[in-house]
């Protein structure tokens, strides 16, 4: 690979790679002719010096005699690409008469792969003026995922807990975290009031926000069939008041520090919106992101650029910080892609306004940072741990930051002046069998309010037509359990079968059997081992799947008849495996460079080939039935989408072009269809797609959001598809600290 292809360009919002011919804006991938491309790279490469219009098309149009009205044409449309106005320059500046010059400063990511291993750097000078690269621990971060990828040990998988949160955090990590929480975080000597309930329902209520006094807490409800804001007064008597009927799905509230406005994001809408806390026109702050915060003095707010919502795996995400003037709207990105690796998810800010905290979510690990509001002294709060931390929030008094992790509140002290970590973090709430998530404190710092989840997981299966593909009647549940999750269905060859992976406290993840009728449950592992990634082998008479025990991960089988268990291979630090139809060989999410996509490798050994080379989320793999073919989503803007890749490499084909996510797992038996579990409007049905028309048919009838699906399976008899189906419910309570 030449030094052209060996690089990733940085300006503004803006991401170019020269060697996927990729270009991003604000994390979202914008198309862009190959021409046009080439004319954007020339100018890049040669930034700060005046290009002749003759040495631009003597370099891009060689042989092929043109005009300089060629040149015009793709400037033009180079510009439109970027957002840049030929009035007022940003990037592309133009030399009357005679020719162009490029003016961004840009910063130039190495992907150094001489020795095996990928290496980040910056251009020296750079390093000089943003001294955002210059803390030693997102470096540190990213050589270590990048030697641990380089070493291809012979097999595919990730350890248990990264397992479980891959997994789990479709559905929140409810089930899978509970019984797996780390025994050793200490208690604090924080006194934990009455837990009050200020909402009640079956439904969910989302996303927490109290008033600055603690008197008032304003939250997300889907009551009406869409997400709307509502107030409700603290005080005993208190009326609560509806503040947004528009049908937007409206979601996570966020007081400013005076009370008088609250910022909000519209998921049909898009962006972040503001409305007066008394009443009144509400307003589009920007058109792109989630997660408002505001700043102690109320003039910015901060956000991350992709929206990412309570029920999305929060490491499938290139998000970056950004903040954004109240007054005028204007926008300054904080953080850039892949510093640190992953994506930079919940900000908030520190009392004095001078740092804010986020979430960094990737493969590797889920990790809290702080970042100054320059863009500067990128400082880690919590070391890296492999299972999910979501939504934070900055303690009054600067003294630490609130975090959630599963079933418990906890703090992490920190310093008010650099905000790094003080200490160990400790415990201040345990909900112990449901899932905290969005806490938020008064000012005072005396009151707290969260919401709390519930999740049912069971497989349930539709009935299809094998000629037509169409429902027959409507869903039916195979499993029926109350507080255990039952996914990754995998079906027999013959159809009569189907393994599943069965999480139940006290047992952790275990393989399970019934027939395709749901009928004489059997379980075939037992504890200490942990089960992952079920399939059949071709004889029929075996379910090779992950085997985990104390640590060590192993590709082990199961016979059917005795239980006898062998073991296949070793495994390494690959995560969600499929094997392919044959067994021989395994695709995976892959992430060489720091950006996930899909790889694949002789289950003998050898060397993992990347099939795909996106810069923003790509994973969870599936094999065409004559393992020709594998489907995948990738994300696109604020939406994962349903692409097919050869098993071989070549060119993907995208397949759903939705508004809302498409995660495909099965494949029908002709090969034609890919069944999907998909999200319109914010409500989760299973689909399917052709690859032939990309035509698409919904073939379950669910209109609550509170209803998740996941990972459809195609019987090869073409008559069925099995299903997770995960039914949540959310409250929001509220309790004083002493």
């Amino acid at each position: 690979m030449n030094n052209r292809e060996s690089v990733v360009f940085l300006f503004d919002d803006i991401q170019v790679e020269p060697r996927t011919f990729g270009v991003l804006k604000a994390g979202a991938e914008v198309q862009i002719e190959p021409k046009t491309f080439n004319v954007l790279l020339f100018l890049i490469e040669n930034r700060g010096r005046l290009i002749k219009k003759d040495e631009l098309l003597d370099a891009l149009w060689k042989d092929t005699q043109v005009t300089e009205n060629a040149l015009t044409r793709e400037i033009a449309r180079l510009r439109k690409v970027l957002g840049d106005d030929p009035k007022q320059a940003r990037y592309i500046q133009t030399v009357h008469t005679r020719g162009y010059r490029f003016v961004a400063q840009v910063q130039v990511m190495n992907d150094d792969r001489g020795n095996g291993h990928q290496t980040l750097q910056i251009e020296a000078l750079e390093r000089q003026t943003n001294p955002i690269h210059q803390s030693s621990e997102p470096r540190n971060k990213v050589e270590r995922m990048t030697q641990q990828q380089s070493k291809a040990p012979p097999l595919v998988s990730r350890h248990l807990l990264m397992m479980l949160a891959i997994a789990t955090s479709l559905v929140l990590g409810v089930i899978a975290y509970v019984g797996w929480r780390s025994p050793s975080i200490p208690d604090s000597n924080i006194i934990v009031g009455e837990i009050v309930p200020v909402t009640g329902s079956t439904g969910l209520n989302l996303n927490p926000a109290l008033s600055p006094d603690g008197s008032t807490v304003v939250y997300s409800s889907d009551r009406t069939g869409s997400f709307e804001l509502y107030a409700k007064p603290l005080a005993s008597g208190g009326r609560e008041v509806q503040l947004t009927s528009d049908g937007n799905r409206n979601l996570e509230p966020a007081w400013s520090r005076d009370g008088k406005f609250i910022a909000y994001h519209s998921a049909k809408s898009g962006g972040i919106w503001l409305i007066p806390t008394l009443g009144g026109a509400r307003r589009q702050l920007t058109d792109f992101g989630c997660h408002p915060a505001w700043s102690q003095d109320g003039k910015l707010i901060a956000l991350q650029s992709e929206s990412l919502h309570e029920m999305i795996q929060p490491f499938a995400s290139s998000a970056t910080i950004w903040i954004v003037a109240v007054e005028d709207g204007s926008l300054r990105q904080i953080t850039r892609a892949g510093y640190p690796v992953g994506g930079h998810l919940f900000p908030t800010w520190s009392p004095d306004g001078k740092r804010i905290a986020f979430l960094d979510g990737d493969q590797e690990s889920m990790q809290i940072w702080s970042i100054t509001v320059t863009g500067e002294q990128l400082t880690p709060v919590t070391p890296g741990q492999s299972f999910t931390k979501a939504d934070l929030v900055w303690a009054p008094d600067g003294s630490g930051i609130f975090y959630a992790m599963g079933t418990m509140l906890l703090k992490q002290p920190v310093s008010a002046n650099t905000g790094a970590p003080i200490g160990e973090p400790f415990k201040v709430v345990d909900l112990g069998a449901t899932v905290l998530r969005s806490p938020t404190i008064s000012a005072d710092g005396v009151r707290i309010a969260y919401s709390a989840w519930t999740a049912k997981s069971n497989l349930w299966s539709i009935q299809l037509s094998p000629i037509s593909h169409e429902p027959v009647g409507g869903p039916t549940a195979l499993t029926n359990e109350l507080n255990s999750r039952n996914g990754l269905p995998c079906f027999s060859p013959d159809g009569k079968e189907i393994a599943f992976i069965s999480e139940r406290r006290g047992e952790g993840h275990q393989l399970w059997l019934i027939n395709a009728a749901g009928n004489n449950p059997t379980q075939l592992t037992t504890a200490p081992l942990q089960a992952e990634s079920p399939i059949w082998l071709p004889s029929g008479e075996q379910i090779a799947f992950m085997s985990f025990v104390g640590g060590h991960a192993t590709l082990a089988s199961v016979a059917v008849k005795d239980r006898q268990e062998r073991t296949l291979g070793e495994a390494d630090d690959r995560s969600f495996l499929r094997l392919s139809p044959d067994a021989t060989q395994a695709a995976f999410n892959y992430a060489p460079n720091g950006f996930s996509n899909i790889g694949v490798k002789n289950v003998a050994g050898g060397t993992p080939r990347q099939l795909t080379f996106e810069t923003s989320f790509t994973g969870f793999p599936c094999w065409s039935p004559d393992g020709k073919f594998i489907a995948y989503q990738t994300k696109h803007g604020d939406y994962q989408q349903v692409m097919v890749v050869p098993d071989g490499g070549g060119m993907p084909v995208q397949l759903t072009f939705d508004k809302g996510d498409s995660w495909p797992f099965g494949w029908s038996p002709d090969g034609e269809r890919i069944a999907f579990a998909g999200s319109r409007n914010g409500i989760w049905n299973v689909w399917w797609v052709a690859r032939s028309d990309k035509s698409q048919k919904p073939l379950t009838r669910n209109t609550s959001a509170g209803v998740l699906m996941r990972f459809p399976a195609w019987s090869p008899l073409g008559n069925q598809i099995v299903y997770e189906q995960v039914e949540l419910t959310s409250n929001v309570y509220v309790t004083d600290l002493k």
